[in-house]
C-alpha cells in the first residue's frame, strides 16, 4: 500500500502576502472610522451645556450637533493611507480634558465626546475580509 500526502496550501506564499493583506487591514480600518466617526457626530453626541450654547450663539455658530460648532474638526477627519487624521483638539474631546490657566475660562473639566469609532457591523466586514484575503494568499 503506497500512500501519497499532498498539500494545497503555502505557508511561504502566505508569508509574502503578509504585510500586504495587513496594509489592506488598516487601511480599511482607517476608512472605516472616518466614515463612522462622521455619522456618530452627525447622529449627535452628549448633549451641549447651556454654557457651551452661549459661547456659540455669541460667535454666530450652530448650536447642534456638539463638536460641528465651526465645521472645521468635522471636515478635518480624514483617512490618509492607513491612518486617520484630524485636527489635533479631536482627540482631546474624544478623550475629554481639563482647561488651562491660561484659557478663557481655567480648570473646566471637558466631559469625553467619544466620537472616533468604527461600527460593530463594519468591523465584522473587515475581519471577514482578513480572513479571505489569509484563505486566498494560502492557496497554492
Amino acid at each position: 500500500m503506497e500512500l501519497k500526502i499532498t498539500k494545497n496550501f503555502s505557508f511561504k506564499k502566505l508569508q509574502s502576502k503578509t504585510w500586504e493583506i495587513l496594509d489592506e487591514v488598516s487601511s480599511a480600518y482607517a476608512t472605516k472610522s472616518e466614515q463612522d466617526s462622521k455619522q456618530k457626530i452627525d447622529r449627535g453626541l452628549r448633549k451641549l451645556s447651556p454654557l457651551t450654547k452661549e459661547i456659540r450663539k455669541k460667535r454666530g455658530q450652530r448650536q447642534t450637533p456638539a463638536l460641528k460648532a465651526s465645521g472645521a474638526l468635522y471636515k478635518s477627519i480624514k483617512t490618509n493611507k492607513d491612518s486617520l487624521e484630524m485636527l489635533s483638539y479631536g482627540k482631546l474631546h474624544n478623550d475629554g480634558f481639563t482647561t488651562d490657566k491660561k484659557s478663557m475660562i481655567p480648570n473646566i473639566k471637558i466631559e469625553a465626546r467619544p466620537f472616533i469609532s468604527v461600527t460593530i457591523k463594519n468591523k465584522k466586514e473587515i475581519q471577514k475580509n482578513f480572513i479571505k484575503s489569509v484563505k486566498k494568499a494560502l492557496k497554492k
